[in-house]
């Protein structure tokens, strides 16, 4: 069976097809209203700041003109409510909707500041730690009133310097009486240096057979340069003990290599 379209029929089809995707491109409410022609604004919103860093007594009450009344507000992902204005709020910025009555939406970004505060972090010092053992320490000098220290996620201390510390990163935490805080990551570093790894790698790793120019290893290891772009391969190579071939390394060199990567394999 044979289906012939007229030219009257395509062109029908193509007008109906124009009209769909032009539908859709057009910004439909819920109720079918078209928000491209909405007067619906969000002026600046009136906030109050928390009293406190920590302080969860902030507010935000949108303000909202045009479109068709009554309003709807939301903050964040939460759900539309009709009552004006959210409380209990920290310091933090928050995205505030409303939504008219024909289903037209604006959004606005609120911030809300934490209290002036003159918690400051200035200078930390700190002292290596031998590799494998906890020797290593950090001083954290700040400014500010009534200064409390944290490292990581332990409790706050009224001591600014934390010892016995192993090679590794640490975050350190000041806060003051407003609750105020400021943190630094610090890296305690270990006493292994390039020179110790690169006369490891050359007595037992870049030797005849292995990691050398024409040997059969897929790479060699006789320059500064091949070994640190390397580290992160060598370190998981050695602790796995698949290399060099026979794992001849001792724990101490391995733990050397070990250290000198994750201090930065500078």
């Amino acid at each position: 069976m044979n289906f012939r379209i007229t030219t009257n029929q395509l062109w029908v089809f193509l007008l109906a097809l124009l009209m769909a995707c032009s539908s859709k491109d057009t910004p439909q409410s819920s109720q079918g209203f078209d928000c491209t022609k909405s007067t619906l604004l969000l002026q600046a919103a009136t906030t109050t700041n928390p009293t406190t860093c920590s302080g969860s007594d902030g507010s935000i009450t949108p303000n909202a003109t045009g479109g068709e009344t009554p309003y709807q507000y939301a903050i964040g992902g939460g759900a539309y409510s009709s009552v004006l204005g959210f409380t209990g709020l920290s310091a933090g910025k928050y995205t505030i909707k409303v939504k008219d009555k024909n289903g037209c939406e604006k959004t606005q970004e609120v911030t809300l500041a934490s209290p002036n505060s003159t918690v400051a972090i200035t200078s930390i010092d700190k002292t290596i730690s031998g590799c494998g053992t906890s020797t290593g320490s950090i001083t954290v000098n700040a400014t500010g009133t009534g200064l409390t220290y944290r490292k990581n996620t332990e409790a706050f201390v009224s001591t600014s310097t934390f010892s016995n510390l192993a090679p590794g990163s640490y975050q350190v935490t000041v806060k003051d009486a407003s609750n105020c805080t400021t943190t630094q990551t610090v890296q305690v570093l270990s006493s292994i240096k390039f020179s110790d790894v690169q006369a490891i790698v050359n007595t037992n790793c870049a030797v005849s057979g292995c990691h050398v120019s024409g040997g059969t290893a897929p790479f060699a290891l006789t320059t500064e340069s091949a070994i640190k772009s390397r580290a992160t391969s060598i370190k998981s190579a050695t602790q796995s003990k698949s290399m060099p071939k026979g794992g001849s390394l001792s724990q101490s060199d391995i733990n050397a290599i070990a250290c000198w990567v994750d201090d930065g394999a500078n």
